[in-house]
C-alpha cells in the first residue's frame, strides 16, 4: 500500500518540475555529508536548490507531468529507469552562475558527477552539461563583448596622440639639453 508522505513527495517534485524550468539531476556516490552540506551552502548563495531525491519518486512525478509537458516526455524516454543516487538542483532563471558553482565543486569532489538536465527548454546528457558549465557566464560574455567594442576606440585615441606626445617628449629633451 501506497503511504501518504510518499504521495505528498511525489506531488512536491512534481509542482517543483512544473515551477522550475531549468533543472538537472546528479548522481553521487560515497560523497559524505559534509561535502554536500557545503555544495548546498555554495548554490544557495547563486539561488540555486540542491535536493537528494528517490528515484522512483521522480519517475513517477515525471511521469504525472510528461503528458503536458514534452521535455519531460523525451526525459522519461531517454534516460528512464534511474540508478544510482540521485539529487536534483533547481535553477532560477539564470542557471549560469549556479552551473558554474556545481562543476567547480565537481572538479574537486570526484564522487558527483552530472546525469541529465532541462536548461532553456532543451535536454542535455552529462557531457553536454560538462561542456555548457565550461563556457563563460553571461555576464563575463557581456564584459567581453563591452571590452572589445571599447578596445578599437582605445586604440584610435592613442594613435592620434602617439605623434603629439612623441613631438612634446623631443622637445622636453632639447630644453633640458641646452640647459
Amino acid at each position: 500500500m501506497v503511504s501518504q508522505k510518499k504521495i505528498e513527495q511525489v506531488k512536491k517534485l512534481s509542482d517543483v518540475l512544473n515551477q522550475k524550468e531549468n533543472f538537472l539531476l546528479v548522481k553521487f556516490e560515497k560523497t559524505t555529508h559534509q561535502a554536500l552540506e557545503t555544495l548546498r551552502k555554495q548554490l544557495k548563495k547563486t539561488n540555486t536548490s540542491f535536493k537528494v531525491i528517490k528515484n522512483t519518486l521522480f519517475e513517477k512525478a515525471v511521469n504525472l507531468n510528461s503528458q503536458k509537458n514534452e521535455l519531460l516526455a523525451s526525459l522519461k524516454k531517454n534516460f528512464f529507469p534511474l540508478k544510482e543516487n540521485s539529487a536534483l538542483v533547481t535553477f532560477d532563471k539564470d542557471w549560469s552562475e549556479g552551473l558554474k558553482v556545481l562543476f567547480d565543486f565537481i572538479k574537486k569532489d570526484k564522487t558527483i558527477n552530472f546525469k541529465f538536465g532541462i536548461l532553456d527548454k532543451s535536454v542535455y546528457h552529462s557531457a553536454q552539461l560538462e561542456q555548457i558549465a565550461k563556457l563563460p557566464g553571461r555576464n563575463e560574455l557581456l564584459t567581453k563583448i563591452i571590452g572589445s567594442l571599447k578596445a578599437p576606440m582605445n586604440k584610435l585615441v592613442y594613435s592620434l596622440k602617439y605623434n603629439t606626445n612623441k613631438l612634446v617628449y623631443i622637445l622636453k629633451e632639447k630644453s633640458q639639453v641646452k640647459n
